[in-house]
């Protein structure tokens, strides 16, 4: 065979031409985050907590309060960030699996949104009526404790 060298396909440099299309009639759509959906009221001491460390992997395990929220092996989860927080929940149309031998794998971005590094230590709740498990960055824990220490030292000294 005596061919020559292949010819290079290049592109266009002028973008394709769009079809302009009116807008429509009736009050302007905006484009937002989903909204989360409205919590169950809970008895008081329904939450189940305990401590995680972010594995290399980025991931997070604490096999009791998993068994608690009902999670078996294979079980389907929504992860989305929501005010500096990682909310898990239950989704039949969740992109996420639970794994055995019984962690969640935090997607990297939801931990960079949270500023969390591999290697930090969250703080989980288990709240099994509403089926949620809420991942509390350091970064927040210091605004709640701050939050509560600056409060409680108020009302010891007035």
């Amino acid at each position: 065979m005596t061919a020559g060298p292949i010819q290079p396909i290049i592109p266009s440099v002028q973008p394709f031409a769009r079809a302009v299309v009116p807008p429509a009639a009736g009050p302007a759509r905006s484009r937002g985050p989903l909204p989360l959906a409205r919590l169950a009221q809970r008895p008081a001491g329904t939450l189940r907590f305990g401590l995680a460390t972010i594995d290399t992997n980025g991931r997070v395990a604490d096999s009791i309060l998993f068994t608690t929220l009902g999670w078996k092996t294979g079980t389907r989860l929504d992860i989305r960030t929501c005010g500096g927080l990682i909310l898990v929940t239950a989704d039949e149309h969740g992109v996420f699996r639970f794994r055995s031998p019984g962690y969640v794998r935090i997607p990297v971005t939801a931990r960079q949104c949270c500023r969390l590094l591999l290697g930090d230590r969250v703080l989980l709740a288990a709240d099994p009526v509403n089926g949620l498990l809420v991942v509390h960055p350091p970064v927040v824990l210091e605004e709640l404790v701050d939050g509560l220490l600056t409060t409680r030292l108020r009302e010891a000294t007035s």
